[in-house]
């Protein structure tokens, strides 16, 4: 499953083997604000806590994600033993 990470512009140094591109949501472009300074990529792994892990993502670093064919981004993780579960 792929999914879109969403990180401030900040830490995108410390991932530099991915792709990253400014990121802003519809809300985002009308207001100024840590919105502007977003990066995303896209992501594989059977859970989003896997692809963090596999791809050495801090969890301190996301700002919000989704899997790749949702619509909306969500902002907080499922807990640890929720890792079997692929969409949350």
């Amino acid at each position: 499953m792929q999914f879109s990470i969403v990180i401030l512009n900040e830490y995108t140094s410390t991932y530099p083997q991915f792709q990253w591109i400014d990121w802003k949501d519809a809300n985002r472009k009308q207001m100024e604000s840590e919105g502007d300074n977003w990066s995303m990529t896209t992501l594989s792994g059977d859970s989003i806590l896997e692809c963090l892990e596999n791809n050495n993502i801090d969890q301190l670093h996301l700002v919000q994600w989704k899997p790749i064919n949702d619509t909306i981004y969500r902002v907080s993780l499922p807990r640890e033993s929720s890792k079997n579960i692929s969409s949350q």
